[in-house]
């Protein structure tokens, strides 16, 4: 079990590197405004090939999320496997050129810089990659009355049926042949 997520390259063995995380929610509590960790695990093996570095892990935890449409908080499962190919970005800079578009090999590969990959940042894009693009507390939540302000989802709208005093309001009462 490690709690330090900064690995250096250089302590990497031949044999690769196999590191247990728990408690991730104390390096990366907070996602966003919007969603925080309130318990994680991961795990990564992490294997060297000159300076290639190739890492494969899993992280698993519980999010604490605000839904869109009620603002609710509530609670949310996250579980996800990955594989990653570093490698140093003094490579990938060295072979830039100003029109340098890049191939889809280039696309697949992460960059690490001044010899330490650093495992948090590995973990929290895990868990973002897996959040819906519409965090809802529930498929059928009826959200937040946009007039009087009340959780549609614990009682009814106390809006009164509002007059429409608009530019365009005389044309409601035209009748139509």
């Amino acid at each position: 079990m490690s709690s330090e997520t900064h690995i250096h390259v250089s302590d990497i063995p031949p044999e690769g590197l196999f590191l247990n995380f728990s408690e991730l929610a104390k390096v990366i509590p907070e996602i966003d405004e919007y969603c925080s960790v309130s318990h994680a695990d991961g795990r990564l093996e992490i294997h060297k090939s000159a300076s290639e570095i190739k890492i494969s892990g899993w992280v698993r935890g519980r999010l604490e999320l605000t839904c869109d449409r009620c603002l609710n908080s509530f609670a949310s499962d996250v579980e996800t496997s990955f594989f990653y190919l570093l490698k140093p970005s003094r490579e990938f800079h060295r072979e830039l050129k100003p029109d340098h578009e890049l191939s889809r090999d280039e696309i697949d590969v992460y960059w690490y810089e001044d010899g330490e990959i650093r495992a948090e940042d590995l973990f929290r894009e895990q868990i973002v990659l897996q959040l819906p693009m519409r965090l809802l507390c529930s498929p059928g939540c009826k959200g937040i009355c946009p007039g009087c302000g009340e959780d549609l989802n614990l009682s009814k709208c106390r809006c009164k049926e509002a007059k429409n005093h608009g530019p365009f309001a005389v044309l409601a009462g035209i009748k139509t042949v």
